[in-house]
């Protein structure tokens, strides 16, 4: 494999599979399926319910669209899976029980930020203005996916995992038909930049979901087991297959998926970027305004997890143009250990404050967040009122509860109460898992705009996770 980075006409191959190649390969079922929704008479009654399809919950109803797109749906919900594969999947919904809130801390803060260097797949948001106009959902949905797929059972047509997952892929090649098809006036897609969400982009950002988040548990002191990364490598690989990844993608080991995705991220970091530049800016004030998290904390959380040897100048890249000048402390360089020592320890310090700042906001706030989505407030607190006189009164403890008390145990001192000297690198690890908690504590509470319903947490985890209080 050559990826000789600083070769300007540089051939970037994977196994034999030339990667610039693979950008001209699109995903053919799926786009054959929808092709024969704009080629119908009735297309715009049909584009209008396949909009409906990818807002609600539900399955498409029979004879609903075209046969050739009945007969994909079909086949794909029907899917059969081994006793393996279902074994491998239930292995993976307990560590997703265990490590979940890690999960999306590290998706918020490491995956997304990192992969948004790949500049070319970030040209399809912006012409679709998913970038613009729709960063703060965009971000919210993809969280959402994520619960789908790790619901028990997600695989099974009566749950919504694999038709969420369908309806991604559905939308992904209706998104490639108005980029490519269009008559409208206005930017054209660039032939240099492949076809929008190409195979190379398709296991790029499968992998992501299992790759990101090994390295991620390592980097919170959380090293997950080689029998759990397997596991849930084989769930995620399923989910890709599902997806339209192609057969010779789907690595068959992690050791090889990581030769693959590094061959990929050579490949597309290597672009100047700017809409990842817009992205990276929209995550972190989606961070700061829908999870009440201070800007700078966010700031610091990303420097910290972005830290690669790959590409060690990510933070610097995705995060400076945008916040360099703001806080200019978090992205200066030093020539020598020693001062750069020093300095780190002025961040963890600054960080530690801005820790303590978030939890008293959140602590003023989470009454609203737990009881949010309560009908007749007043007269449940009577009811509550009344059962505590009576002894019946069962006081539990929301998930949101537990990560403040985490949060406040490790910056604050046990016997005097007053906020610690210093934060030991253990500590930090905590606060990060801590701070996964709570965003999942207000993803529970988060209204879909344009949805019917609030972002759905399986009712089981909802227990497992103390989500209703």
């Amino acid at each position: 494999m050559n990826n000789n980075v600083n070769t300007p006409n540089a051939k970037y191959v994977w196994k034999d599979i030339d990667l610039e190649e693979l950008r001209q390969v699109k995903d053919q079922p799926s786009d054959d399926a929808v092709n024969s929704i704009f080629k119908s008479e009735s297309m715009k009654d049909l584009v209008s319910r396949l909009k409906k399809m990818a807002k609600n919950d539900e399955k498409p109803k029979p004879n609903e669209f075209p046969a050739a797109m009945e007969g994909f749906i079909n086949q794909e919900l029907t899917r059969s899976f081994t006793e393996h594969d279902i074994a491998m999947f239930n292995r993976t919904h307990e560590i997703w029980k265990e490590h979940g809130t890690n999960f999306i801390f590290i998706l918020f803060f490491r995956a997304l930020p990192y992969t948004y260097m790949a500049e070319k797949p970030a040209n399809v948001l912006r012409m679709t203005r998913l970038l613009e106009a729709h960063a703060e959902r965009r971000i919210i949905e993809t969280a959402q996916f994520v619960f789908d797929v790790m619901d028990k059972d997600w695989w099974t047509p009566k749950h919504r995992g694999i038709l969420t997952a369908l309806k991604i892929r559905i939308m992904h090649s209706a998104m490639r038909h108005v980029i490519l098809d269009s008559d409208k006036d206005g930017e054209k897609w660039n032939d240099d930049w492949g076809k929008p969400i190409s195979q190379e982009d398709l296991i790029a950002t499968n992998q992501v979901f299992s790759l990101e988040f090994f390295k991620g548990m390592t980097m919170m002191g959380e090293t997950l087991s080689k029998e759990d990364q397997e596991a849930w490598f084989h769930t995620w690989k399923t989910i890709g297959k599902i997806m339209g990844v192609q057969d010779d993608l789907l690595c068959p080991t992690v050791e090889e998926a990581w030769t693959l995705q590094h061959a990929v991220y050579a490949h597309l970091f290597k672009d100047d970027t700017h809409s990842g530049i817009l992205l990276a800016k929209a995550l972190v004030e989606t961070l700061h305004k829908n999870f009440h998290m201070p800007e700078k904390l966010a700031l610091y959380l990303m420097k910290e997890m972005l830290a690669d040897e790959q590409f060690p100048d990510c933070f610097q890249r995705m995060l400076g143009p945008s916040y360099s000048k703001k806080h200019p402390e978090l992205f200066k360089s030093f020539d020598t250990k020693a001062a750069s020592s020093d300095h780190k320890a002025k961040l963890r310090k600054n960080f530690q404050g801005h820790s303590n700042d978030y939890h008293n906001t959140m602590q003023g706030k989470k009454s609203a967040i737990i009881n949010k989505h309560v009908k007749f407030k007043f007269l449940k607190g009577l009811l509550d009122w009344a059962m505590k006189l009576m002894g019946l009164s069962k006081k539990k403890i929301h998930m949101l509860d537990m990560q403040l008390d985490i949060m406040h145990r490790l910056l604050h001192d046990i016997e005097s109460g007053e906020p610690k000297e210093q934060l030991e690198d253990d500590a930090v690890e905590e606060l990060m898992a801590a701070f996964g908690g709570v965003i999942v504590s207000i993803l529970s509470a988060h209204f879909r705009k344009g949805k019917e319903s609030g972002f759905r947490i399986p009712k089981t985890l909802q227990e497992n996770w103390a989500l209703k209080g």
